[in-house]
C-alpha cells in the first residue's frame, strides 16, 4: 500500500507528454509573437530614415550642408538662377585686370584677331557648345561689343540685373529664365558713359557634374570646375519682352 502511493505521488511530479505539447505550443506562440513585434518596429525605424527628405552633412573643411535626395536631372531653382546671373557677371563686368591679380587683362584671341576679356572667356563654358550648341557664335557676338581700349584700362563695364524671373520648366531637365538687365560703360578716356538695355530669356538644361580636378589642377582649371559643378549649361538666348511672354503664356493655355 505504501509502495503504491509512492508511485502515484512520483507520477504527479512528472508531467505527461499530453501536458508538454500545449506548454511548448504556447512558448512558440509567445517567442512568434514577439518576434513580429520585433520586425514590426524594425520596419517602423527603417521607413523613418527612408522617409527623410534632407539630411544634414559636414565636410572635412568645417562646413555645415543640407542635402536632399532628388531626381538626377533636377536642379534647385536658386541654382538655375545664380547659373544665370554667374554668366552675366563673368561676360560684362570688365575691370581691365586679370581676375584675381592687379596685372592688366590683354583679353583671349578667339581667332580671326578678336579678343575677349578673361572672365568672358572663362564664362563662355557655361554655353552649350558642340554641333548643338553656339559657344563659338557667342564668343564672335562678345568679342563685336567688346571695345579694344578695355584692354588697355581706358572702359570698364558693369552689369546691373534689376530682375531675374524664378526658373519655367519647359521639360523634364530644361528650364528658361528672364532677365532685364543693363549694361552700364564707363569711359575713363574722357568719352560719355553709356547704359544699354540687355533683356534676354535664356533656356538651360541640366548636364554631367562634373569630377573634382585633381590636387595638381590649374586656376584655370579650378575656375571651369566652379563655374560647372552646378550641372547646368545654357542652350539658348534670346530677347526677352513683356509682350512676347504674354502672347506666349497665353498660347500655351489655349492649348
Amino acid at each position: 500500500m505504501l509502495k503504491s502511493l509512492k508511485q502515484v505521488r512520483r507520477s504527479k511530479l512528472l508531467l505527461d507528454s499530453k501536458d508538454i505539447l500545449p506548454l511548448c505550443f504556447i512558448g512558440l506562440t509567445i517567442f512568434s509573437l514577439i518576434s513580429f513585434m520585433f520586425l514590426l518596429f524594425l520596419s517602423f525605424k527603417v521607413n523613418q530614415i527612408a522617409a527623410r527628405k534632407t539630411t544634414f552633412v559636414q565636410l572635412v573643411n568645417g562646413r555645415a550642408l543640407v542635402i536632399s535626395e532628388q531626381d538626377y536631372l533636377y536642379r534647385h531653382p536658386e541654382v538655375i538662377k545664380n547659373t544665370v546671373r554667374q554668366w552675366a557677371n563673368l561676360t560684362f563686368n570688365w575691370d581691365g585686370n586679370i581676375p584675381g591679380t592687379k596685372d592688366i587683362d590683354k583679353g583671349r584671341d578667339i581667332g580671326k584677331g578678336k579678343r575677349i576679356t578673361t572672365n568672358a572667356y572663362i564664362g563662355s563654358f557655361l554655353i552649350q557648345s558642340g554641333k548643338q550648341g553656339f559657344r563659338q557664335a557667342a564668343l564672335n557676338a562678345i568679342a563685336e561689343i567688346t571695345p579694344s581700349r578695355v584692354f588697355a584700362g581706358q572702359i570698364r563695364s558693369k552689369i546691373i540685373i534689376s530682375y531675374l524671373s524664378a526658373p519655367k520648366q519647359t521639360k523634364i531637365g530644361e528650364w528658361e529664365v528672364d532677365m532685364v538687365a543693363t549694361r552700364v560703360l564707363v569711359n575713363f578716356s574722357g568719352g560719355a558713359d553709356e547704359e544699354i538695355n540687355f533683356n534676354r530669356t535664356f533656356r538651360l538644361q541640366s548636364v554631367d557634374i562634373p569630377s573634382q580636378p585633381a590636387n595638381n589642377y590649374s586656376p584655370l582649371e579650378q575656375q571651369l570646375y566652379e563655374i560647372r559643378s552646378a550641372g547646368l549649361e545654357i542652350t539658348k538666348i534670346t530677347e526677352f519682352t513683356t509682350e512676347g511672354r504674354s502672347k506666349e503664356e497665353e498660347g500655351r493655355r489655349n492649348n
